[in-house]
């Protein structure tokens, strides 16, 4: 789950954002920090930059993205990124391009980005009964760090991050990605994209931490509006991993389904180091 670090919205210009830009090169701030470890970047800034630099607006006239999925290799370091983009399959009807975000001259995360030729079909929504946004309040949870200094305005539903079991909220993102670059719906929707291990987390984190190696979001169509709702659930099997289903939905339904891989390990108030494979039989 994305986090940031800690700063309150007064100790940092309005409105927050996670990278200050230098040519091709992107700085990250203290709220791209991730909650996991101090010297990386969480994975909510991950997705977000690389969503920003998979957007073409001469392609977007003519191509929905369909698919947008982000593998993060290890640490992401808090440090100076680039982005290398490559084009993967021009069709005439898909479209299949990757963009990898750089650390000096090793590749640390890396997006795919599947576009489909716009044509007019058939509608069939996924089915949607999620109250609207107006029917909650915003509140600045305890720790919520994610709240990006206060940018991202949180309206639980039900369950959430620091309670276990499925979670359902809505969000609102009011900062950057880049300082001085307004995100779009599509960026935005990346970001909470990777929300949904923290929302929906079966685990205390100090017991057992669930950071997420991937991030997959396959959308339906473009969000609308201002708000986003998430709704996240996670399952684990015992072996060292887990996932995270998620749901996405605007005021006007679902827009997208999305899955998260889950690399479950002991926490800082962990009793006791898990058996590795072969070790149960060994003894």
């Amino acid at each position: 789950m994305s986090a940031m670090a800690t700063e309150t919205s007064s100790s940092h210009p309005w409105p927050p954002c996670y990278y200050e830009r230098d040519g091709d090169i992107f700085l990250p701030n203290g709220l791209a920090r991730s909650p996991w470890d101090r010297q990386a970047i969480a994975g909510g800034p991950i997705s977000g930059l690389l969503a920003t630099g998979s957007e073409d607006a001469q392609l977007d006239r003519d191509f929905e993205i369909a698919r947008f999925s982000v593998d993060i290799f290890g640490k992401v370091p808090h440090a100076p990124l680039h982005m290398v983009r490559e084009v993967l399959r021009d069709g005439r009807q898909t479209k299949l391009h990757c963009v990898t975000l750089m650390a000096g001259e090793k590749p640390v995360a890396q997006a795919h980005i599947l576009r489909v030729r716009r044509l007019q079909t058939p509608v069939f929504p996924a089915p949607s009964s999620y109250p609207p946004p107006d029917d909650f309040a915003s509140i600045v949870p305890a720790g919520g760090s994610f709240t990006m200094s206060g940018a991202i305005d949180y309206r639980p539903v039900s369950g959430g991050p620091g309670q276990t079991g499925p979670g359902v909220a809505w969000l609102a993102m009011r900062g950057e990605v880049v300082k001085g670059q307004t995100p779009s719906n599509f960026v935005k929707a990346c970001i909470f994209a990777d929300f949904g291990n923290g929302f929906g987390a079966v685990t205390d984190a100090r017991e057992w931490s669930f950071a997420n190696l991937d991030i997959t979001v396959q959308f339906l169509r473009m969000p609308v509006g201002d708000w986003f709702l998430l709704d996240a659930d996670t399952h684990m099997a015992g072996n060292g991993h887990g996932t995270a289903r998620n749901i996405f939905a605007d005021c006007h339904g679902v827009y997208a389904r999305g899955f998260q891989t889950t690399f479950v390990a002991p926490g800082h108030l962990s009793k006791e180091l898990p058996m590795r494979a072969g070790e149960a039989t060994a003894r």
